[in-house]
């Protein structure tokens, strides 16, 4: 694999890109089941993501096949810390690594190109991809919330993990 991340731009996005997002087993632990997806939407919102300065909205690339995102969010925030969020939607890419390449890469760009202090996720308990990715890259379990999340008719809790890149 030749992973690469690449600011996302509303050429890059494609009916696979999309078809990520009706996929069930990509969306299980995702607000993103609640939402309905077309390609003009998904063009839109990227574009919508390049004009705001607080996120950037990255495409993971194998080569030159788009086979995922990853967000940061809160770029402006005065406490500097920021939200991140990636989906691996190309599922012949799941459990390669590329979760963890993803997350390893804006943990650098959140040091080094927006010198934040703290990143931070949260994730479904059952979702175990997301927190072996998160805890290969130290982040540490912050805490619990409860039966805080609804997928699929199921409560989940919500583990809130965290980052601090700087002292």
């Amino acid at each position: 694999m030749n992973l690469i991340l690449k600011i996302l731009t509303p050429e890059m996005v494609t009916n696979d890109y999309v078809n990520w997002f009706l996929d069930h087993e990509v969306t299980k632990f995702s607000e993103n089941q609640y939402k309905k997806f077309s390609l003009e939407d998904q063009k839109k919102y990227v574009e919508s993501c390049l004009n705001n300065l607080n996120v950037e909205l990255f495409g993971i690339f194998d080569s030159s096949k788009h086979i995922g995102n990853i967000l940061i969010n809160g770029l402006e925030n005065v406490h500097k810390n920021a939200e991140i969020t990636y989906l691996v939607g190309d599922k012949d890419y799941w459990s390669n690594g590329v979760g963890s390449f993803a997350v390893a890469e804006i943990i650098k760009k959140a040091s080094y190109k927006y010198h934040l202090h703290k990143l931070y996720a949260g994730i479904a308990d059952e979702n175990i991809g997301s927190k072996r990715v998160l805890e290969k890259n130290g982040f540490t379990l912050e805490g619990i919330r409860k039966k805080h999340l609804l997928y699929n008719g199921k409560f989940y809790s919500q583990l809130d993990y965290g980052l601090v890149l700087m002292n």
